[in-house]
C-alpha cells in the first residue's frame, strides 16, 4: 500500500500535502515517524519507480499502517462510484484515501493515471 501512495505522489505531487494532513489526522504516529526522517522519507518519494523504495522507513511506515479506516456512508458511496467507472477496489481505495478522500479530484487521476497501474498488476 505504501509503494502505491508513493507511486501516486511521484505522478501527482501536488496531493503530498493534503495526503500528508489527512494521515495526520488518521494516524499520528506514522506523520511523526515521517516529521523525525524528513530525509529518508523525501528520498523515498524522490525515488524512481524502477530503483525500488527500500530502506528502515518503509517497514516501519508499513508496520503501523492503520489496519481498518473509518468511513462515513457519503465516502462509502463515493467509493462505490468510483468503483462503478470500471476500477477495482484496491486502486479505488488507494487513489481515494491518497488524494484526501476528495472523489472528483481521485476520479479525475483514476481517469488519468488508472491505466499505469493495470499495467503494473
Amino acid at each position: 500500500q505504501f509503494q502505491a501512495l508513493l507511486a501516486l505522489v511521484q505522478a501527482n505531487p501536488q496531493i503530498l500535502q493534503p495526503m500528508l494532513q489527512e494521515l495526520g489526522k488518521q494516524n499520528p504516529q506514522i506523520l511523526r515517524l515521517i516529521q523525525e526522517n524528513q530525509a529518508e522519507f523525501l528520498r523515498l518519494v524522490n525515488e524512481t519507480p524502477e530503483s525500488g523504495a527500500g530502506g528502515n522507513i518503509l517497514g516501519a511506515l508499513a508496520a503501523q499502517m492503520p489496519q481498518a479506516v473509518q468511513v462515513t456512508p457519503e465516502e462509502r458511496e463515493a467509493i462505490q462510484r468510483l468503483e462503478g467507472m470500471g476500477f477495482n477496489r484496491e486502486l479505488v481505495l488507494e487513489v481515494f484515501f491518497a488524494c484526501n478522500r476528495d472523489e472528483e479530484l481521485a476520479a479525475n487521476y483514476l481517469l488519468d493515471h488508472g491505466h499505469e497501474f493495470e499495467e503494473q498488476q
